[in-house]
C-alpha cells in the first residue's frame, strides 16, 4: 500500500515554502488627502515593504526657511505585496483604494523597473522633481477649456514646458497653427 505524504503547514514544497511560492508586485494605493506618510508607517508597522515618493524642498517663511519633505505624487503610495487584495491594507481608514487597470476590476502591478527608475529620478536630481498626470505628446488631440479660444479642438504639433503648437484643422485646406499655454487645454 503506497501511502501519500502531505507536506505540513508551511513546510517546504518542491525547495520553496508557502511564504516564497507567491511573486510580490508593486500596487498603488489611493490615500486620503495628506494622509501618504501616516498610511506609511502603517504599512511598516504591519511589515509591508513600500515606497513613499518624497523630496526635500527648502521652504521659506517669513522668519525662518526650513528643509521639509514633500510629497511628489500627492496622495499615493506604493506597497510590494503578494496578496493585492489583502485586507490589513485595502480596509485601513485612510486608503480610499488600489489603483485599478483601466476599464478593469483588477488591480494594476506596477513593474519593478518603474519603481526602480522613480527610485533613481529621486535620489539623483538636484532639482524639485514635480508629477504631472496629464502628460501631452505630440499627436494628442486636445480641446481648450479656457480662454477666448475655449471649445476649439487641435492636434499637438509641439510641446514645450509652458507651451504647446496647436494644429487646429481648416476644412481641405489644411490647418491653422497656434502656440497656446498647457493648462488652457485638456486631452480629448
Amino acid at each position: 500500500m503506497i501511502k501519500s505524504i502531505k507536506p505540513e503547514c508551511g513546510a517546504s514544497v518542491n525547495g520553496t515554502d508557502a511564504r516564497e511560492a507567491r511573486q510580490k508586485s508593486w500596487v498603488a494605493l489611493y490615500t486620503r488627502p495628506r494622509s501618504e506618510k501616516k498610511v506609511r508607517a502603517y504599512l511598516d508597522s504591519i511589515g509591508v515593504e513600500n515606497y513613499l515618493p518624497v523630496q526635500n524642498q527648502l521652504r521659506q517663511w517669513s522668519d525662518r526657511r526650513k528643509l521639509v519633505e514633500t510629497v511628489v505624487i500627492p496622495m499615493v503610495i506604493f506597497a510590494s505585496v503578494e496578496n493585492p487584495y489583502s485586507p490589513n491594507i485595502l480596509t485601513h481608514p485612510l486608503v480610499i483604494r488600489a489603483f485599478t487597470l483601466p476599464g478593469s476590476k483588477e488591480i494594476a502591478k506596477i513593474p519593478d523597473s518603474q519603481i526602480a527608475q522613480l527610485k533613481f529620478i529621486l535620489g539623483q536630481s538636484e532639482y524639485p522633481v514635480s508629477f504631472d498626470p496629464d502628460l501631452l505628446r505630440i499627436k494628442d488631440k486636445v480641446r481648450v477649456v479656457r480662454g477666448p479660444l475655449m471649445g476649439l479642438m487641435g492636434e499637438i504639433l509641439s510641446c514645450t514646458d509652458n507651451n504647446i503648437e496647436l494644429a487646429v484643422a481648416v476644412g481641405i485646406r489644411g490647418a491653422a497653427r497656434l502656440n497656446i499655454e498647457k493648462i488652457n487645454v485638456e486631452v480629448v
